[in-house]
């Protein structure tokens, strides 16, 4: 199998923490930067979206939630599970949404009104965020913990003024964790061509 992935991707990030989690060291790592629309990724997924998964069969399977339910027999089964994906999930789309309108915005022009509401919507996301377990294993706290950490890098400012201080002290214990640390942005640009050796990496 392989997984295509960018080298900042919450959505692949939290498909290879699962990965890391059940022992899939097999498998394989591609990268490409979805922004640029390259051919690589549109030859598998025109949506030019990672992660995009190659199962062993041939069949493509895009959509991280899509990708974790097929790699790991529906993960999210329980109330409990679901609801903490979920809100992880709604989360990481509204930071995302803020990051790529703001990164793309036109010069000399006014700001486009939905980065200001998308924004609204982390500030009040990171506020009532439920708690994150940072020694948990669960495919859904990592969706939460991937959450966090793309709120971090995008709108440091947000994340510092509304995230509660308990879950703070949460996710910076759950970043030093080895397997976390082995899909840090900056191992990741290192390009490790499987699971095993994300895994070799901070072993």
């Amino acid at each position: 199998m392989k997984l295509y992935t960018s080298t900042t991707s919450p959505y692949a990030r939290m498909v290879m923490l699962a990965a890391l989690a059940r022992g899939m060291d097999e498998l394989q790592l591609a990268y490409v930067d979805p922004w640029t629309t390259p051919a690589e990724l549109t030859a598998i997924n025109p949506l030019s979206q990672v992660p995009t998964l190659i199962a062993d069969n041939g069949t493509i399977i895009t959509n991280s939630p899509l990708i974790l339910d097929y790699l790991f027999d529906h993960p999210f089964r329980g109330a409990q599970q679901a609801a903490l994906a979920g809100y992880g999930y709604e989360l990481l789309d509204q930071v995302v949404k803020a990051y790529s309108l703001a990164r793309f915005q036109p010069e000399n022009t006014p700001a486009h009104p939905h980065i200001a509401r998308a924004r609204d919507a982390v500030a009040r996301g990171l506020a009532h965020c439920p708690p994150l377990d940072p020694a948990s294993n669960e495919v859904a706290t990592h969706v939460l913990g991937m959450a966090l950490s793309y709120a971090e890098l995008r709108h440091g400012d947000l994340y510092r003024a509304h995230l509660g201080a308990a879950n703070q002290q949460a996710f910076a214990a759950y970043c030093e964790r080895p397997d976390v640390r082995a899909v840090a942005i900056a191992q990741l640009e290192q390009h490790p061509a499987s699971i095993g050796e994300l895994r070799r990496a901070v072993s």
